[in-house]
């Protein structure tokens, strides 16, 4: 799959300052319709292809105009599933068994930052 650029989330300061700190180094995301269609690539049908490959990702600190972003290298963008899930016996991928992992690499830039 081609590469998409950059995917752009808003975190809480809490997970945005881990990250800043180096001590986060994965985000996860819910297993939803929304994030499906940002992350994934999905076929005619809707079915999921792959996960999209960003190069970057830009966080942002809250909502306010001139809120801290910091701009990161993704590694990779993963679906975990639980372990019980049994796709021979019909299991499906659901929000209840799965989520998305963003793999997080080095901060390349500091916006708003003091």
């Amino acid at each position: 799959m081609k590469n998409t650029s950059q995917l752009y989330l808003v975190l809480n300061k809490q997970w945005f300052t881990e990250i800043l700190e180096g001590r986060k180094t994965e985000e996860y995301r819910n297993f939803s319709d929304f994030y499906i269609n940002r992350l994934c690539e999905l076929n005619e049908e809707g079915e999921i292809l792959d996960t999209k490959k960003y190069d970057t990702l830009k966080f942002q600190m809250g909502y306010a105009k001139n809120a801290p972003q910091i701009v990161i290298e993704v590694l990779d963008i993963r679906i975990d599933v639980d372990e019980e899930v049994d796709f021979e016996n019909g299991d499906l991928l659901t929000q209840e068994n799965c989520n998305f992992t963003i793999v997080l690499g080095k901060i390349l830039e500091k916006i708003n930052i003091d």
